[in-house]
């Protein structure tokens, strides 16, 4: 039988280089430990100012994967631009990671600090290739915005908008349709927020990809326990498995801190 990555004690990160080598060959793995004693501040990342528009009419559909729940969005009206980038940059999806309480699930930490969840905007470089599946295997290929999530009091209203889904979704390859448009804007730091980490990184999912610019942004979204809670409902299995088998709760399904190695983090403002 195949080998199939997940995030369990037999195929989670640690095994994943049985079919993927460049799980501990590359050079360029994500995620990372943000280490703010080596960060340098990059003052033409400020005057070259990171930008995006989102259509909240494009947002297609939420799904199951077995891994995550993952939006899937019409972009062409979307852009990302500006700070690391050279090129314009289309979003593709959007998803995330989480663990099973709240002082763990983030893939990037910051000086060791882990945060309850993680957001991932996954877009791909559309001013040099034709599509997202030539743009993968590049190394300037994908762009991925990443915003911390932690835990607070009040429900995040544009979040919720997945939530309301999770019941249609809790199995794996299951999908659902989004009865209201959700704006992805909503998700990032107001303007005067927008400080981020950058860093040349890969995909932290097989087949783990050294073609990710990573913008990961200091300031965290909030979410409410409820909300925590109903990720946590999902399954990493199928309806049928789960009738015949039981199966897992979808927890702890991020990849831990890989060596940065001699690459640099930059930072802005």
């Amino acid at each position: 039988m195949p080998f199939r990555w997940g995030y369990g004690p037999t195929n989670g990160p640690e095994a994943w280089h049985v079919d993927f080598p460049v799980a501990k060959k590359g050079h360029r793995q994500s995620p990372i430990d943000i280490d703010t004693s080596v960060e340098e501040t990059d003052e033409g990342l400020k005057e070259n100012p990171l930008t995006w528009k989102y259509s909240p009419e494009k947002v297609l559909h939420i799904e199951n994967t077995g891994y995550s729940w993952t939006v899937s969005v019409s972009g062409a009206d979307s852009s990302l631009k500006g700070g690391p980038l050279k090129d314009e940059y289309e979003l593709l999806q959007f998803h995330a990671h989480w663990g099973s309480s709240n002082d763990h699930g983030s893939e990037h930490r910051v000086d060791g600090r882990s945060y309850a969840a993680e957001l991932h905007l996954v877009h791909w470089n559309r001013s040099k290739y034709s599509n997202p599946s030539e743009a993968i295997s590049q190394e300037d290929g994908l762009a991925v915005l990443g915003i911390f999530i932690e835990v607070g009091d009040e429900d995040n209203e544009e979040f919720g908008k997945m939530c309301k889904l999770f019941d249609k979704i809790r199995f794996q390859y299951q999908k659902a349709s989004f009865f209201e448009p959700v704006d992805v804007e909503k998700f990032l730091p107001d303007e005067e927020d927008r400080a981020f980490w950058t860093y040349d990184g890969s995909l932290t999912t097989p087949p783990l990809l050294e073609s990710v610019t990573w913008i990961v942004f200091k300031k965290p979204m909030k979410i409410s326990e409820d909300q925590m809670h109903a990720m946590r409902s999902l399954m990493f299995c199928t309806e049928e498995i789960h009738e015949s088998e039981g199966g897992d709760k979808m927890v702890d399904n991020y990849r831990p801190p890989v060596p940065r190695g001699d690459r640099k983090i930059r930072k802005c403002c």
